[in-house]
């Protein structure tokens, strides 16, 4: 329990601080970001701050020896990421390293073997089914969810608190429920998911307030860490899909909005995603407070619902949240 406390301390005040240096030095060397690109009137910030993130999850995952595999792959995407921050890289070769980076972890060993059977106390083993399922899962479950978190920062704050929840409803399941993990020695799984959940809260007031912007450099090393550790020692498929139910839900409509409805490229972005459409009506640090405390809802109850419920809640979200896009859209539209 001592090392659980520890974690979670040195989370916080490294997100704390650090973010706070960031603000103070960034400018100094030219990080600022370019409102211009997104339409905004506003003035220009320290960017991307999430390179804060990044460097220290790979301080975390340097220090827990089962997870430095993970360095490697951690590294690829952060430069990749920071390089688009700063002077944009092509859509189509951010998907093919997000792609090969995934196939990295696969090759790991790292897989979504079993799928939980949410009506029996069973597993579907995915390799009986179909041997390369397995593979493809992982793969898209990965990009998937990285992907989804970079799209869903579209407001302060927004992102680094969600991922926050996410991390911390692993933690949650680590501490409380240690049975559901298929490796018994989940530690250090738990210690790096408090440790990045603490990175997350640390850092969350300097985002929310809008001092800091986040860049694809935090975003997407984020959304990839959670993909990953929830699948790292037992995937956590049920638990994951309903704390981060609210960015896959938005990701999975833009896409067919923009492809079968606007008929364009769904990778070309624009404005009109939920966050966006909402803070239109409210303050956008309202509803970043709204979005963020919902996926902790969400969260508590993936580490306290037996799988059938969680499948029935993810359902009932995802009915509630493709109307609410649907009408945010239509409402926009005229």
């Amino acid at each position: 329990m001592e090392n659980l406390i520890i974690a979670l301390i040195a989370g916080v005040s490294l997100g704390f601080l650090m973010t706070w240096l960031s603000l103070k030095l960034l400018p100094l060397f030219g990080g600022l970001d370019f409102p211009e690109r997104y339409g905004l009137k506003r003035d220009r910030l320290p960017y991307p701050g999430g390179v804060v993130l990044f460097l220290l999850s790979l301080i975390g995952l340097a220090l827990l020896a089962p997870l430095r595999p993970l360095i490697v792959p951690v590294l690829i995407l952060g430069v990749l990421s920071f390089k688009d921050d700063r002077t944009t890289v092509k859509a189509w070769l951010r998907l093919m390293v997000h792609i090969w980076l995934a196939l990295f972890i696969v090759l790991q060993g790292v897989q979504i073997y079993y799928v939980s059977n949410p009506f029996a106390d069973t597993n579907f083993e995915l390799a009986a089914l179909f041997p390369i399922m397995a593979v493809l899962l992982t793969i898209g479950w990965i990009v998937t969810i990285q992907n989804a978190m970079n799209w869903f920062d579209g407001l302060p704050g927004l992102n680094v608190g969600i991922s926050g929840a996410g991390f911390l409803t692993l933690a949650l399941l680590g501490i409380i429920r240690p049975e559901l993990w298929y490796d018994a020695n989940h530690m250090p799984l738990t210690l790096m998911n408090l440790y990045l959940a603490g990175l997350c809260l640390g850092g969350f007031w300097w985002y929310w307030k809008g001092k800091i912007v986040l860049g694809d450099t935090g975003s997407q090393v984020l959304g990839w860490l959670l993909a990953v550790m929830a699948i790292f020692s037992g995937a956590k498929i049920a638990t994951t899909l309903l704390v981060l139910s609210l960015p896959l839900l938005d990701f999975a409509w833009i896409i067919f909005r923009r492809t079968w409805i606007e008929k364009k490229s769904p990778l070309k972005g624009d404005l009109f995603h939920m966050h966006h459409l909402l803070a239109t009506r409210t303050k956008g640090a309202r509803v970043t407070l709204y979005l963020v405390g919902g996926s902790l809802v969400l969260g508590l109850g993936a580490v306290f619902l037996p799988a059938d419920a969680k499948l029935l809640s993810f359902l009932l979200v995802a009915v509630a949240i493709l109307i609410l896009n649907w009408r945010l859209w239509r409402q926009h539209q005229k």
